[in-house]
């Protein structure tokens, strides 16, 4: 039987493969061979794509040369109109007609040719997500190039890289230290309570970076990772800003604060190309604030008790301050106690723990492709140590992007990108206030008593009568009384975030110029975040929470988009030329986090509840937010001269109430192409080469972030009768509309002389907002409720101007001197608020400015009182009315002044008695100014010769008021904190000409919120100035190679300005109605970089 089913196979065998053979015969195959031309020979070429497309240039099948360069394919049956194409990277792509060839062989040239021999005679015409060119644009944008901006600078972010580049883009880095959150701004702020961010969209996907309303910044989280810090400038292609509301109604209610629309690398269609960066920056940072040494410190303190003391009385039988003069061991000299080495130092805390520090970043990367596809690897890697000792970034990314042309009409690409970014920050964010503020007589280690000399132990104990102790407040970011040495050294604050995308696209052309296009991203972002701090650097008891406290946060955001459109593009003759759009955009964002805080752990890396720990807060939580969006646009040009544009977004979002859930955004816009008038015909043959006016009006809407904030809630009440009970927590707000926007931009765009060599821009804009989201609003008490989450009310108004200037002065065979400059100027006014909204409670005491919200002045404003100077004697510290005539009480003595509650005595501060009442309080409080900038701006200069260039980027911001809180901190002379030199004229006696008050310990009010601790931040800084060198094309040939350059780069070299902190760069509040204060963060560092540019 067995024998039987052999045969029984083999017969089957034999008769399929004669079957096979047969219809191989019917088929028809084309056969041949592939070579190229080396010298005289043609050689055999391997690897060669042999495609058979039909007439929509789809491929039917196909195959590739062997190691005999030949090839077999078979010709599809019933089709007709073929054409076989060889394709090979490197060569020219050969296409013959398929006419009923048998043997075809073919011999492939040499796709390489001299760049000096071609002239470029035609430009690829730029169309923007919507079809839209630049010459059909009525809207305000502005688009620069990455690599003209990173190629040689030491940027690690691309907001780093944008400053000062983009007019109406205000960008203000977040400090010296790595991976800090950078603050954009365009046009202004425009909301009180939602985040001003701009939106980021790259590669056509909406970024996702919105952060939960509520959200808790207290905890360990450390969402606040700056938004684009994942993303390597060196991977991106170019950035275009879209600015007013008809440009960003394409975007939707996300793009309400502006857009930042990014495009990558992608691959181009030749042989293979390789490139190679690296860069090597070292970093220092420029001169710190002086302070006092240790006698100098200790002589302070010890006049500053004996002032306290005089002040309260030398009888008063409670004078604490005697006490602290004679018995405090801390600024004594009892060589008998036993931590009298350890106080007797002259220690520069910053000095330990600040550093000069090392940046590389390098990057590799390799595209090519052929007629059908074409690719782009590229990898990252980057490491940025911080000059404050403990901080740093590392961050490594890889990406890889493929586009197929399966035939004329369809299109497909995919992206695929892989980052993760890891962050060292010190445990708390004040650590340098602490060093400032630090005792410069105490030591940051023990002390050996047989030798004299600093041990590796730290020392952590504080006098608990003179300095206090270990203490947090409401946020550990401003913790007080720790030893700063052992917290850069020895705590965590470790960040990891891994971040994954996925993007696929299809373009498939139904009709000549109508194109549907298909996009579906997938974001995949996880964070993790470990904090750990050691007894050692608090010195606190054991049962204290603080006690090897470990911290671990972890979060998850998964966010889904797609986006489906149909574009229609039709030109009648240059007359007449239409652009439409239909565009359907979703978005899924899931979200989850989970918290703990422990303390008790044995080391850092038991941070779980686990057995021997003690738990001092859990907590975890989940969200989801849905939206959609149906765009519109239409874009009519009318003899190639006359631009109409209009546009409609119908979108709805979970967050809104449910009769509100839709919103409705119209836009519109005119554009006037003069240069294309017959009467300027000439002009536009000489040197007119763009005239351009245009006027846009369009609304945009914003809602508030958070899922469901609109949702009512209830919560466990009182037990009633041994019942459990509930009661409402939150009130539902159905009705909660969007926040909208209104704005009118009118601008004009010269280019002159050929090729650009003189052009500029201008605009002016309006911006109006209503219905601005209130939070926390107040609601009378008959409601049973004390405030809803959101409230829709008061109106907010924007107004200012950009202009940018570019001109190319000198152009020749040998030289080229280019430059630009860019101004910009926003004006914020508030024009109606409700009047129970929720301000902040201002509380008149030392160190405290109030920053309020008031109609007709802009947001970041702050109040405060106005500095006069010093009491300089006693007869100076009488009240005077309003005419400068001493006032006296009912005795007909004279009134002595009052800050607040202390009475006044020669050489404390003298504030305006605005109401000549006698005393200085709240009612005495004036508007001081503002954070934001007057103007800000940016300028270039490029002189090449030959194949030298040498760049200059200037960037500055003009008419900022800051309040200096480190030289409040350093001049207030008030504690046991250590003070900046300034304090050395300090008033002592009558007669000294100073306007820095007397020292007093823990009494009076001399460092109340003044005009004296506001400055003028206005700075203009030399970002960069780089000396490159390319080497001639000659000598890149003879090595093999397409390009090299080396450069050397220094950054922020030099900074001009009057403002007497380290740095005038300071960052803005994330919350528009919050102060904005220098709190002693890292100032930017000065850079030297350099560094090579290879590809080959």
């Amino acid at each position: 039987m067995k024998q039987i089913n052999k045969i029984f196979f083999v017969l089957i065998a034999i008769l399929l493969s004669g079957v096979m053979e047969m219809a191989a015969q019917t088929r028809k195959v084309v056969s041949g061979t592939v070579t190229e031309l080396l010298g005289t020979s043609a050689e055999p070429l391997v690897g060669v794509n042999v495609n058979i497309v039909n007439n929509q240039n789809r491929s039917l099948g196909g195959g590739i040369t062997n190691l005999n360069g030949q090839y077999n394919v078979t010709i599809p049956e019933g089709e007709t109109n073929l054409t076989i194409v060889f394709s090979y990277i490197g060569m020219q792509t050969k296409r013959i007609k398929y006419t009923g060839q048998t043997l075809l062989n073919v011999r492939m040239d040499s796709d390489t040719k001299s760049i000096d021999q071609v002239e470029v005679t035609a430009r690829r015409i730029e169309r923007n997500d919507m079809g839209i060119t630049n010459k059909e644009m009525v809207s305000a944008t502005q688009k620069v190039k990455m690599d003209d901006l990173v190629a040689t600078a030491p940027v690690v972010s691309v907001e780093d890289a944008l400053q000062g580049q983009l007019g109406g883009v205000d960008i203000v880095l977040g400090g010296g230290d790595p991976g800090t959150r950078s603050a954009i701004r365009i046009r202004g702020t425009s909301t009180l309570n939602a985040s001003s961010d701009p939106l980021i969209v790259i590669d056509g996907v909406p970024y996702p970076t919105s952060i939960s309303d509520d959200f808790d910044f207290s905890t360990a989280n450390e969402e606040d990772l700056g938004a684009l810090l994942n993303i390597s400038p060196n991977d991106i292609e170019s950035i275009e800003v879209l600015k007013d509301a008809s440009a960003t109604a394409i975007w939707g209610t996300q793009g309400a604060n502006g857009v930042l629309v990014i495009k990558t690398k992608t691959g181009t269609t030749g042989k293979t190309s390789f490139s190679f960066s690296s860069k090597w920056t070292l970093k220092e940072e420029p001169k710190t604030i002086p302070m006092l040494n240790g006698k100098e410190y200790t002589s302070l303190m010890q006049e500053a008790l004996w002032n306290s003391a005089r002040y309260i009385g030398l009888q008063n039988g409670t004078n604490s301050y005697l006490d602290k003069l004679t018995n405090s061991n801390a600024i004594g000299d009892n060589p008998d106690w036993q931590y009298y080495d350890e106080y007797n130092q002259n220690t520069n805390w910053l000095d330990y723990i600040r550093q000069d520090a090392l940046l590389s970043d390098n990057s590799f990367s390799m595209s090519g492709g052929g007629e059908k596809a074409t690719y782009r690897f590229a990898l990252g890697y980057l490491s940025d140590v911080g000059t404050t000792i403990g901080t740093s970034m590392k961050r490594f990314n890889t990406s890889m992007r493929v586009d197929y042309k399966f035939s004329n009409k369809l299109n497909f690409g995919a992206d695929f990108s892989y980052s993760q970014t890891g962050k060292d920050a010190n445990w708390t964010d004040n650590v340098r206030a602490q060093a400032l503020s630090k005792m410069p007589n105490k030591s940051p280690y023990t002390v050996n008593d047989r030798t004299g000399a600093l041990t590796n132990d730290y020392f952590t104990y504080h006098d608990p009568e003179f300095e206090g102790n270990f203490s947090v407040g409401s946020n550990y970011k401003n913790a007080q009384n720790y030893n700063p040495v052992a917290m850069v050294y020895e705590a965590m604050n470790n960040t990891v975030q891994r971040e994954s995308k996925v993007n696929f696209r299809a373009d498939y052309t139904i009709l000549p110029g109508f194109v549907y296009k298909g996009l579906v991203s997938i974001n995949m972002r996880t964070t993790k975040t470990r904090r750990f701090l050691p007894q050692v650097v608090t010195g606190v008891k054991q049962d204290s929470e603080y006690n090897n406290q470990s911290g671990d946060a972890y979060s998850d955001k998964l966010s889904l988009q797609t986006e489906n459109k149909l574009m229609y593009i039709k030109n009648w003759n240059n007359k007449h030329n239409l652009i439409a759009n239909a565009v359907v955009r979703t978005s899924q964002d899931l979200n989850s986090s989970y918290n703990s805080i422990t303390y008790g752990n044995a080391s850092s890396s038991l941070s779980d509840p686990t057995v021997g720990t003690a738990v001092y807060k859990m907590d975890s939580g989940e969200s989801e937010t849905r939206s959609a969006a149906f765009i519109g646009v239409v874009n009519y040009t009318l003899l190639d001269r006359y631009v109409f544009h209009g546009s409609m977004n119908a979108e709805g979002n979970s967050a809104m109430g449910r009769n509100e859930r839709m919103g409705y955004f119209p836009a519109a816009g005119f554009a006037w192409n003069i240069q294309n008038e017959p009467i300027l015909e000439k002009a536009r043959d000489r040197w007119l080469d763009e005239a351009k006016v245009r006027f846009s009006v369009g609304q945009s809407g914003r809602a508030p972030s958070g899922s469901g904030v609109y949702l009512g809630a209830y919560k466990k009440g009182d037990d009633y009768m041994n019942m459990s009970a509930t009661k409402q927590d939150r009130m539902q707000l159905d009705n909660l509309k969007w926040e909208t926007s209104t704005e009118y931009n009118y601008g004009v765009d010269v280019s002159t002389f050929g090729g650009g060599r003189l052009r500029f821009t201008f605009d002016y804009y309006r911006k109006y907002i209503e219905d601005l989201l209130q939070k926390e609003y107040k609601l009378p008490s008959s409601s049973s409720f004390g405030t809803v989450k959101y409230s829709n009310s008061g109106k907010m108004e924007n107004k200012g101007w950009e202009f940018r200037a570019d001109i190319i002065a000198l152009r020749t065979k040998d030289w080229t001197i280019s430059g630009y400059v860019n101004f910009s100027r926003n004006e914020n006014r508030i024009t109606e608020l409700p009047g129970n909204m929720n301000q902040e409670n201002y509380e008149a005491k030392n160190g405290t400015y109030a920053a309020r919200v008031i109609v007709g002045q802009p947001i970041g404003s702050f109040y405060g009182y106005r500095y006069l100077g010093v009491y300089q004697n006693t007869d100076a510290t009488y009240a005077r009315d309003a005419e400068g005539q001493v006032m006296n009480d009912a005795n007909g003595k004279p009134i002595v002044m009052k800050n607040l509650t202390a009475t006044c005595q020669p050489g404390d501060a003298k504030y305006e008695d605005v109401n000549h009442d006698g005393v200085i309080n709240q009612y005495d409080i004036v508007y001081l100014g503002n954070s934001n900038p007057v103007v800000t701006g940016g300028a270039g200069l490029t002189v090449k010769w030959k194949q030298l260039s040498l760049s200059a980027f200037f960037h500055g911001r003009f008419g900022q008021s800051i309040v200096n809180s480190t030289r409040m901190n350093n001049e207030a002379m008030y504690n046991a904190s250590n003070q900046s030199t300034a304090v050395l004229r300090r008033w002592k006696n009558e007669g000294d000409e100073t306007d820095i008050p007397r020292a007093l310990f823990n009494q009076g009010y001399n460092y109340l919120g003044s005009d004296r601790f506001v400055e003028d931040a206005s700075f203009v800084r030399l970002k960069t100035l780089t000396l490159n060198y390319a080497f001639p094309k000659k000598i890149c040939n003879r090595f093999g190679i397409n390009s090299l350059s080396i450069f050397a780069t220094g950054y922020n070299l030099f900074t001009w300005t009057n403002y007497t902190g380290q740095d005038p760069e300071v960052s803005i509040p994330s919350e528009p109605t919050k102060l904005a204060t220098d709190g002693s963060t890292t100032p930017v560092a000065r850079k030297y970089t350099f560094g090579i540019n290879l590809s080959f």
